[in-house]
């Protein structure tokens, strides 16, 4: 929905995510753009910034950033863009920052804020832009800035999606970031529901699809850079994760 100067576009989130998230490409837009998760999870980098969203919470990400989605997982919800000039108020305080801000709605507000914008995509489908405006003008009213995750869990993710440096162990990072393994276990699993050894492995088998993809990579050499030495138990360690040995992924890629 949008004319020479006015843009606004808003779908549900399983029509947009066909793909895994190794086979995605950096995303850009000159719009603001947003997501609201209803359900799973999303790892993304924006500027160079990690942001975990997880069910019942709200991205937005000011105008002209770049965006790589490293993982996500059983995502529902909606994602959208919109110009400031197809709002009824560009003044709201959030559209000042040039951050990216996260925003948590729990129980009954996170029941209302999806369907909202489940509604917004029918109401863009039906060109309804009155309703979009005001349901636009809800969601920046009851958007603040800040709400990061707390710094071990953020340089921790930073790290193991560092795509320059194939996973490490959960002791080696615990090394890196001065603290013991049994902390940043505790502190990665309650900042993201995640453990320590479960973004490693998530990491770890991302970078592995990326890498068979390129057929002039010998599967020994994937799985080195990978992070793991051990050509059977890098096998071992892929089946389990796709019920595919590495030579099957490849054949079927």
């Amino acid at each position: 929905m949008s004319n020479k100067s006015s843009v606004f576009r808003i779908h549900s989130m399983a029509s947009i995510m066909h793909h895994e998230a190794y086979q995605m490409r950096p995303l850009f837009f000159p719009q603001y753009s947003f997501c609201f998760l209803t359900g799973g999870e999303a790892l993304c980098d924006i500027d160079g910034k990690r942001i975990l969203l997880g069910p019942g919470q709200l991205l937005l990400v000011p105008e002209n950033k770049e965006m790589f989605v490293h993982h996500f997982k059983d995502c529902t919800g909606v994602c959208g863009i919109f110009s400031l000039d197809f709002l009824k108020d560009a003044s709201y305080p959030v559209l000042r920052s040039s951050l990216p801000i996260v925003q948590s709605f729990w129980f009954d507000d996170a029941v209302f804020m999806g369907a909202l914008v489940n509604r917004m995509v029918t109401a863009y489908d039906d060109k309804d832009k009155a309703f979009l405006r005001s349901a636009m003008d809800l969601i920046l009213g009851q958007l603040r800035p800040g709400g990061h995750m707390a710094v071990v869990p953020e340089r921790f993710l930073q790290m193991v999606f560092d795509p320059n440096q194939a996973p490490l162990s959960v002791s080696e990072y615990a090394d890196k970031l001065n603290v013991t393994a049994n902390y940043l276990n505790k502190t990665v699993k309650a900042h993201t529901h995640r453990t320590a050894i479960d973004w490693i492995e998530i990491a770890r088998l991302n970078l592995a699809k990326k890498l068979l993809k390129d057929p002039s990579i010998p599967i020994v050499d994937v799985a080195i850079r990978s992070g793991l030495e051990d050509q059977s138990y890098f096998s071992r360690f892929f089946k389990k994760k796709t019920g595919l040995t590495p030579s099957q992924f490849r054949a079927e890629k």
